[in-house]
């Protein structure tokens, strides 16, 4: 593993602190939307927050609020499973960093019947990326632009 980029004024603990941080953002922003637990969405993005959409680059949302109100306004019956990987963090300061992690996404509808086996996903899977800031808030490190962009479809 190579060291951690050194930012002159953070010891090593607390590079590594950060860089935790924020790699538990991106699996717990993949929990939160799974679960459809949107509120909480509030608890990972800085309140002044940026989300371009993979689905929609070119139209991004701007503050919690408005991010979170997006994700309440999709169709209850979708039903997703993201699995993140390639997760990586850069500190950049002590109160900023960036970074990147890759996404495959898993989409069927709730009508599916569940099997032993689970539900039929859909035909239609994506992979894609979302490239990161993130800011270290009085409550903890927070996204603070998320942009997505899809790769690759089945």
């Amino acid at each position: 593993m190579p060291a951690p980029k050194q930012v002159p004024e953070m010891t090593e603990a607390e590079i590594l602190a950060a860089e935790s941080a924020c790699h538990a953002l991106c699996v717990d922003y993949c929990d939160i939307v799974d679960a459809q637990d949107y509120p909480r969405l509030r608890e990972i993005f800085a309140q002044d927050a940026v989300f371009a959409r993979p689905t929609a680059p070119q139209d991004p949302l701007r503050g919690a609020e408005n991010i979170v109100a997006n994700f309440e306004s999709r169709p209850r019956t979708r039903v997703t499973q993201h699995l993140v990987t390639n997760i990586r963090v850069r500190v950049d300061s002590p109160t900023t960093a960036s970074g990147s992690c890759r996404i495959l996404l898993y989409m069927c509808d709730a009508s599916e019947p569940e099997t032993p086996e689970g539900r039929q996903a859909a035909p239609k899977q994506l992979i894609g990326m979302y490239i990161d800031r993130y800011v270290r808030t009085k409550v903890g490190w927070r996204i603070a632009e998320r942009r997505g962009k899809t790769l690759f479809h089945t």
